[in-house]
């Protein structure tokens, strides 16, 4: 069963085979990245950088993915457009974290390091929450530095930094989600400190893909 997953940072491919290699070890996951899907995207998803992404989906379909997933957040929107234009399952890196996070309780912490991430994933979220018939009650928490301390610092850097919007964000939330694919590699210390639980997007679409699949 081959899973092909969409990146445009490098640092969002190992947390992708952390997930798949707990929640769907069976599968063969295959990673296509390409940077520039980041570099020139300028706080705005034009025409050309959605049919980029169009175009890449289509390659992972030609070239036997039994399903695709996109580890690029702010991409998500394309989705929505391409799902029923393609002939595997096609899930965004909102799609199953959200649903995971709605059925969690109604106060949901969201940290991203990128405001246009956090902007989607207020809207993704809030669509989850009118999907599921509830209301969902976002907290958000903006930190620009996360993926500079990730780069810099490496994972205990990213692990104390993250510790930190934890905390913060831990006494007003019932779930709080890690808004970015690169942060899932944190999940497991998280956990350990949260006093909530702490949803990773990759671990949330392998536990959908399994599903989808199976």
């Amino acid at each position: 069963m081959r899973i092909t997953m969409i990146h445009a940072i490098p640092e969002s491919i190992p947390p992708v085979r952390l997930a798949f290699g707990e929640e769907f070890p069976k599968a063969e996951v295959v990673n296509v990245l390409d940077e520039t899907l980041l570099i020139d995207f300028n706080a705005q998803l034009t025409p050309p950088l959605r049919k980029r992404m169009s175009n890449l989906i289509r390659y992972c379909r030609d070239n036997n993915a039994d399903a695709i997933g996109l580890a690029c957040s702010v991409y998500a929107p394309v989705v929505d457009s391409e799902k029923d234009q393609i002939d595997v399952p096609l899930v965004s890196s909102y799609g199953p974290v959200m649903a995971d996070a709605v059925a969690a309780g109604e106060r949901v912490g969201l940290i991203a390091s990128v405001a246009a991430t956090l902007s989607d994933a207020e809207y993704y979220l809030r669509l989850a929450g009118k999907e599921a018939g509830t209301t969902v009650e976002p907290k958000l928490c903006l930190a620009e530095d996360l993926v500079t301390v990730m780069r810099t610092q490496g994972q205990s850097g990213l692990e104390r930094r993250l510790e930190e919007e934890v905390t913060k964000l831990a006494p007003d939330v019932d779930v709080i989600v890690l808004g970015q694919f690169s942060f899932a590699a944190a999940q497991a210390h998280l956990q350990k400190i949260s006093p909530v639980s702490v949803l990773s997007a990759p671990h949330s679409s392998a536990r959908a893909l399994n599903a989808l699949l199976s």
